[in-house]
């Protein structure tokens, strides 16, 4: 398949380009880490495959209407309890 190919078929079936599709599956793993863990922000965006912590905190944002600290301070009381 190519790359054409591909990104017609990833924007028909999920309404997003590949890249914003891929944004959501990482900020969604990264809030994830952000609540679990006591990682610092830099090591959770370097986990969750951003390479530059401007553009994590940039998408970040722009996806969950917060900075990464304030999401995990607004969720600081929520452990995932096993």
């Amino acid at each position: 398949m190519s790359n054409v190919s591909f990104n017609r078929f990833i924007k028909k079936r999920t309404g997003k380009t590949f890249i914003e599709y891929l944004n959501d599956v990482r900020i969604g793993y990264a809030s994830r880490k952000l609540i679990e863990r006591d990682l610092s922000v830099s090591e959770i965006a370097f986990m969750c495959g951003f390479n530059n912590i401007a553009n994590f905190n940039r998408v970040f944002k722009k996806n969950k209407n917060r900075t990464p600290t304030k999401y995990r301070q607004d969720f600081s009381g929520i452990k995932k309890v096993l």
